[in-house]
């Protein structure tokens, strides 16, 4: 197969897939309990209400094999509270937008689905009616819900003045950069602190490349572009900007010289090594990452308190997290629950959502399974991963709220307010709050997306040369409407900038 078609869409895993995404946005403090929370007063008679089969995708970094026990076990808790039952159908990073979207084509009926702006993106989706409008749902079926998180959360989910989805309330302010065993950082006497930009840790790779048998220093398998690196913002990975003198100046993404800057370095550092020679076929990254055979991977979003989630993540190693960048404030749109316009049972899809969001013992059934079968507890609220336990998906920031939830051993007890603490002081982008309506150029991107899929993997992790890949990248680009899209994007920043100013 040509290198060009094994293309799988981007994604962080970010990072490793044990960073997380972005959350809300804490100015105020999202109401959080340690007791099993009851729902709404119209979910509170189960009863009264006739049973209902739901079914829910989700974002997954790797296979869990125990995940029907865990299945089990949420039915068990969520049937006498709202006769219900849910299916859980976890799909894994690299085939998750393409398997939604041929699940959004065949008209499948399903209830609740994952989305993000990174990832089956929210914005075109709700846009495209994929999506059911939740606003009488909130107010009908998931009141405790919605009072449970600041209103500048639910604002981040509008489309049209309509709340499309329900925050996965989490950390808000990126910081991308690499996530580094200690263990090597050590034992070559790696100065983090003089890592400012991503070519300062080729020496360190050089050193694991020549001493260290079995070791990968730079695991990947997906992009690790961060335009904000390169002092450019971005939106929607279709433009980058920059503010000059109150004008914004919108560039393609791919067109930048920084992102031609950085697909150079990549192809170099494939090229001598330093890069997993199948970075842009593997698949499930994760599996491969908790044998600890990676010195070095990168986050997009280190988290407060997520090295004890990233040494899990890599065999149990310590890790060191190295930000190339301020904190910047991204909103909550990089983990969103929706409800599908298919779903034949959207008020009990809204009371389960609003169960998972304000009860933590479902909340934490979810994200870390069994207790002792799958963790045991360390102390009060933290917990540790049985290992081979089978169920330690290590992605409780796409079930629902995590302050509600668990720390890991690790984890400062503090996790939770330095996470509010980063999120009231990182710097918004320029364009915060803006959000681009695909509509009149949809068959533009959806053109676009195609010829991504086609080139973006193999060139952002290195595989192929960007001398000759990324000149035909952007001619198909070009030819898909990228300046078409360009052009709307450009009047829609007109038009929002005009609208803040007054």
């Amino acid at each position: 197969m040509n290198v060009i078609k094994k293309r799988i869409y981007f994604g962080m895993i970010a990072a490793s897939l044990a960073l997380t995404g972005c959350g809300g946005n804490n100015s105020e403090s999202p109401a959080a309990t340690n007791e099993s929370a009851a729902p709404s007063a119209a979910a509170s008679s189960a009863s009264t209400l006739p049973p209902a089969d739901l079914v829910w995708y989700y974002l997954d970094g790797t296979a869990q094999p125990d995940l029907a026990s865990v299945e089990t076990e949420v039915n068990n808790y969520i049937k006498p509270k709202l006769n219900a039952t849910v299916k859980l159908k976890p799909i894994a990073g690299s085939d998750y937008e393409q398997k939604m979207n041929t699940i959004l084509a065949a008209g499948e009926a399903f209830d609740i689905v994952w989305t993000s702006d990174w990832r089956f993106n929210f914005s075109s989706n709700a846009q495209k009616g994929a999506f059911l409008e939740l606003d009488a749902l909130l107010d009908k079926n998931g009141a405790k819900l919605k009072a449970s998180l600041p209103s500048s959360a639910w604002d981040d989910v509008k489309i049209g003045g309509k709340i499309y989805g329900v925050p996965n309330y989490q950390i808000a302010a990126k910081s991308a950069g690499f996530v580094i065993q200690k263990r090597f950082a050590d034992k070559y006497k790696l100065d983090t602190a003089k890592i400012k930009t991503y070519k300062d840790i080729e020496p360190f790779f050089e050193e694991i490349k020549k001493n260290e048998p079995g070791i990968i220093p730079f695991g990947l398998n997906n992009d690790f572009y961060s335009p904000s690196v390169y002092g450019l913002s971005s939106h929607g990975n279709v433009i980058s900007y920059q503010v000059n003198g109150g004008k914004v100046e919108v560039e393609d993404y791919f067109a930048t010289a920084a992102y031609k800057k950085h697909v150079t370095m990549a192809h170099e550092w494939y090229t001598k090594g330093y890069i997993n020679e199948d970075a842009s076929t593997l698949k499930n990254k994760a599996d491969v990452e908790k044998k600890g055979v990676y010195a070095t991977t990168f986050d997009f979003t280190q988290k407060p308190g997520g090295e004890a989630a990233a040494k899990a993540g890599n065999g149990g190693n310590d890790v060191i997290f190295v930000p190339l960048m301020e904190p910047e404030f991204t909103g909550v749109t990089a983990t969103i629950s929706a409800i599908s316009r298919t779903s034949k049972n959207p008020e009990r899809a809204m009371m389960l959502l609003e169960l998972v969001n304000t009860d933590p013992a479902l909340y934490n059934l979810l994200s870390f399974g069994i207790e002792n079968k799958h963790y045991t507890k360390t102390g009060a609220n933290t917990i540790k991963d049985i290992a081979g336990g089978g169920y330690a998906p290590n992605m409780n920031w796409v079930m629902g709220n995590v302050t509600i939830g668990y720390l890991m051993d690790g984890q400062a007890p503090d996790t939770w307010e330095r996470t509010k603490k980063a999120n009231d002081t990182a710097k918004k982008p320029y364009l915060y709050g803006f959000k681009f309506n695909s509509e009149p150029v949809k068959a533009e991107m959806a053109n676009l997306k195609a010829v991504e899929n086609e080139f973006r993997k193999v060139i952002e992790t290195g595989t192929v040369d960007p001398e000759k890949y990324l000149p035909q990248f952007l001619d198909k680009r070009l030819k898909a409407g990228s300046e078409k899209v360009l052009a709307e994007y450009r009047t829609q920043i007109e038009a929002f900038l005009k609208t803040k100013a007054q």
